[in-house]
């Protein structure tokens, strides 16, 4: 069995700020419930979002000299809690840094220039921690929970307490040769959107099995024309139904090597609208970062969010980068979100 390098902190690269801040910029398009979560950098080490109540309260008439009747002020009701570590590491092996040019530099006494190396890794660091990221959101806007899993297996739920009555688990799956159903269905899950948002759903956050079978469900309804996407989004904002239907299949690989669905399947959410978001993936700061504003690294402004570390080891020979992460996605409006399950067989 290879050893275990005992890493120790190196300095790899002159200033490592410049692939902290790149790294922090790095993006895949394909993780886009980033929409409706998106990354906010905060001071802090634990979660804290003020819930966004609509302005839609009226309060009672009053006689004259009766005293005022208070209302709630938006944003009184608080989530709260502490964010959990994401460290995804980059190891560098004795065999990886035994290259030509890393080779040849060190025979010849010059210093090695690792920072290639450096930026791959903080690149790759930041991918893995978005992706991470993007799994906790598909939990969050398909169950209003998020499972937190340890190396050990012990797992902790944390739980944005998403209505009951907006949890619909369908009796039986959607059969297409059923249209009624499969429109009833999607009717009656709006309107309790609108009882408890107070609007009308924007948008339907679904995969592409259960948009085919809304799909196939109006092809039986209307056999004689011919329907598509646009077909399906006029007749959907006909009935007032959410016209904008987002799919999302991506799949994720684990550390395992098993791949994860984002988005389960079987599932359709009702969000207010395709472009807003319903909370925030907030990023506070790592002790890593403390030591790196204490060592000029980063500025105190600077400090929140993902940081990047390289470390080394003699024996084995090895370097490595590891990111540092401290964050997750936070449901604001637990109460604008309609959940439908059991869609799919």
């Amino acid at each position: 069995m290879a050893d275990t390098p005992n890493y120790a902190f190196v300095e790899l690269v002159p200033d490592l700020k410049p692939y902290i801040l790149a790294a922090r910029q790095v993006r895949d398009a394909r993780n886009s419930l980033a929409v409706f979560l998106p990354n906010v950098a905060k001071q802090a080490v634990s979660y804290r979002l003020g819930r966004r109540k609509r302005l839609d309260q009226t309060v009672p008439i009053r006689a004259i000299d009766a005293p005022a009747i208070p209302i709630r002020r938006p944003g009184v009701i608080e989530v709260r809690g502490d964010l959990p570590a994401i460290t995804p590491i980059v190891d560098f092996s004795e065999l990886d840094l035994t290259q030509e040019m890393i080779l040849a530099q060190q025979l010849a006494g010059l210093q090695v220039d690792y920072a290639t190396w450096v930026a791959q890794g903080g690149a790759l660091c930041a991918a893995t921690t978005e992706n991470t990221f993007e799994l906790m959101r598909g939990q969050v806007l398909s169950t209003g929970t998020i499972v937190l899993e340890t190396e050990d297996g012990a797992t902790q739920d944390v739980d944005y307490e998403i209505p009951s009555d907006n949890k619909i688990h369908a009796n039986t799956p959607w059969d297409p040769t059923q249209p009624g159903a499969v429109f009833d269905g999607l009717t009656a899950a709006n309107e309790q959107f609108l009882d408890s948002s107070g609007d009308n759903g924007g948008a339907i956050l679904t995969t592409s099995a259960v948009y085919n079978l809304m799909v196939a469900a109006l092809q039986v309804r209307f056999p004689n024309q011919p329907i598509g996407q646009e077909s399906l989004s006029a007749y959907l904002a006909s009935k007032k139904l959410p016209s904008r239907i987002i799919t999302n299949d991506r799949k994720l690989e684990n550390a395992d090597g098993t791949k994860t669905r984002v988005y389960p399947e079987g599932y359709l959410t009702i969000l207010p609208s395709g472009d807003d978001s319903v909370g925030e993936t907030q990023l506070g700061v790592t002790q890593e970062a403390v030591q790196q504003v204490q060592n000029r690294v980063l500025t105190a402004q600077e400090a929140p969010g993902m940081t990047l570390v390289t470390l080394g080891s003699d024996n084995p020979v090895a370097r490595a980068v590891k990111g540092a992460s401290i964050g997750m996605p936070v449901l604001r409006d637990n109460e604008d979100i309609v959940i439908m399950s059991g869609l799919v067989a």
